[in-house]
């Protein structure tokens, strides 16, 4: 068996999921090249020289303590993929300057203060009925920095967020990055969940960001947030007639 990278199939099966809609995309073998390029120079490389590895490497994702971690990285590089789909696409085109909000309004360079960046963690979340531990799918969950409805980093991060079957009840966030002259920060995240039959429901989390002099343009698996479970109660008119 020759050497080879293991990650280029997953992208691959990944790109053709995210495109199964829109098979004149799919069967565009430059635009699918395009895209895989995208997300293989953002994902780490996984080379195997024989089929035992590659088998090993394929059931690390069905290995049961494994499952957290494995969903994580599911996620990331579905957006990786979507992500690139937009790019390649030509739909929206980015640049570090767009992708970092200024809270303090400090004087920047020219004034001789510094300004460093925050960058937020991606985060990862689900919302469970609170009887049954079932997720729950039309749920709306929205993301607010310090009591305001946080922007995202990049396209494809949708806040609010809507759950759905796709993914099981997970919601999944990525705030945009804010500039600050403190070289570290804490913030409050809070998750407002609202459905119908259901009780509102808001957690809040608090977090440290240390600053940096760059807004961060990829997704690193080792920064996600992983939230606990997010557990809605049914109103007394919803619980009966269920």
């Amino acid at each position: 068996m020759k050497l080879k990278n293991y990650q280029e199939d997953v992208v691959l099966r990944a790109i053709e999921i995210a495109l199964e809609e829109e098979p004149d995309l799919l069967r565009d073998e430059d635009f699918v090249k395009d895209v895989a390029a995208y997300v293989l120079n953002r994902v780490p490389a996984r080379y195997v020289m024989s089929e035992r590895g590659f088998l090993r490497l394929a059931l690390e994702h069905l290995e049961e303590d494994q499952q957290e971690k494995s969903l994580a990285n599911v996620i990331e590089l579905m957006m990786l993929v979507n992500r690139g789909v937009d790019l390649v696409r030509g739909r929206r085109s980015e640049s570090p300057s767009n992708s970092v909000r200024s809270d303090s309004g400090f004087p920047g360079a020219d004034g001789g203060t510094i300004e460093y960046v925050h960058n937020y963690p991606q985060i990862i979340g689900r919302v469970i009925d609170e009887q049954n531990g079932e997720p729950v799918y039309g749920a709306t969950v929205t993301l607010l920095l310090d009591g305001r409805v946080a922007p995202p980093a990049a396209s494809g991060w949708q806040n609010p967020y809507v759950t759905r079957l796709q993914t099981r009840g997970h919601f999944s966030f990525w705030p945009q990055a804010s500039r600050n002259t403190c070289p570290r920060l804490s913030v409050e995240l809070e998750f407002a969940v609202t459905r119908d039959g259901y009780h509102p429901l808001r957690y809040t989390r608090r977090i440290t960001t240390e600053g940096s002099y760059d807004a961060a343009q990829t997704i690193h698996g080792d920064k996600i947030l992983s939230l606990p479970p997010l557990a809605v109660r049914a109103t007394e008119a919803s619980a009966e007639a269920q």
